[in-house]
């Protein structure tokens, strides 16, 4: 089976509770999971000041799923996320596997060089 990595970011709106965005990301860890995907982090990042209004809302709690899965699970989260009256907004992006090992590579120092 072919798997990709992925990262999700999501806006809920402010005034819902704990529990209930609690629920938003255990349904999209869920439906990540499906078919032997995988969550590797959840980022919380709490309330923040949104850039402009979306909904008459100036707020929103955010939290950022980075996971491995098949690409049908990846659009599933998407669309649980979009389906979720209480989330104002989402993006999921592929993350490229070469980025990593290139960044790696710019890192270590060139060899050679002056004697």
């Amino acid at each position: 089976m072919d798997t990709n990595r992925y990262e999700t970011v999501c806006i809920v709106k402010p005034d819902v509770g704990d529990e209930i965005i609690k629920g938003i990301i255990q349904k999209a860890s869920a439906a990540a999971e499906a078919n032997g995907g995988k969550v590797v982090k959840v980022d919380e990042w709490g309330r923040k000041r949104l850039a402009y209004p979306i909904g008459k809302k100036n707020e929103g709690f955010y939290f950022v799923m980075e996971y491995n899965c098949a690409p049908e699970a990846g659009k599933e989260v998407g669309r649980l996320l979009g389906l979720n009256e209480d989330v104002l907004r989402h993006q999921t992006i592929r993350l490229d596997e070469e980025e990593p090992k290139k960044a790696a590579a710019a890192e270590q120092p060139a060899q050679g060089g002056k004697a």
